[in-house]
């Protein structure tokens, strides 16, 4: 994971999520401002949804700080009627990131590392975690089936985003189709 240029970086990292493309300058600049003014290990940026399915919940201690992230499938009764949600944003201390990401590991049922698991890392540690509940509603709007497209894409033309003209919107037969057979690498577009 690009080891070389993580020993060589010092300083703020910030995070996020691919499949959310709403991030807003407002939150980058809160989540960096607070990184600046005390420096913390971590800070996570949090949403509340009013149904916040399949997302994992912020969980804090009775101090109002942050305890851990738990994942919906992991999550007890009370756990579940949270709604501050973890959106995969964050801004972590580049020395901190670095330990955490060293101790990732894959003992999961998928098999996979989950960086939601460094903010825990950095807890177990003694660092100090911050949640900072500044992320907009929009930004929890995220693309990973064509209907979440569409509805990205009204929110967008709703809050004036330039480039986006007044054509139809997209749809799954106006994407073009990618052949990956060896004896035609080119793109097909479909009838």
């Amino acid at each position: 994971m690009c080891s070389h240029l993580r020993s060589q970086y010092q300083g703020a990292v910030l995070i996020v999520a691919g499949d959310f493309p709403l991030i807003q300058q407002s939150s980058v600049s809160a989540l960096l401002g607070l990184y600046d003014r005390e420096h913390p290990a971590c800070i996570l940026g949090s949403a509340h949804k009013k149904d916040p399915s399949d997302l994992g919940r912020i969980v804090r201690n009775v101090n109002g700080n942050f305890a851990a992230i738990v994942e919906e499938r992991d999550a007890n009764d009370q756990q579940c009627l949270i709604t501050e949600v973890n959106m995969s944003t964050y801004v972590s201390d580049s020395l901190h990131l670095r330990s955490a990401l060293e101790q990732l590991s894959n003992n999961d049922t998928q098999g996979e590392y989950y960086i939601t698991d460094c903010p825990g890392i950095l807890k177990e540690q003694g660092q100090d975690i911050r949640v900072l509940d500044v992320l907009q509603p929009c930004e929890a709007l995220s693309i990973n089936m064509f209907e979440e497209l569409r509805i990205v894409e009204a929110k967008m033309r709703r809050m004036g985003y330039r480039g986006l003209n007044d054509r139809a919107e997209i749809g799954e037969r106006d994407l073009p189709r990618i052949s990956l057979h060896p004896s035609n690498t080119r793109t097909k577009a479909r009838a």
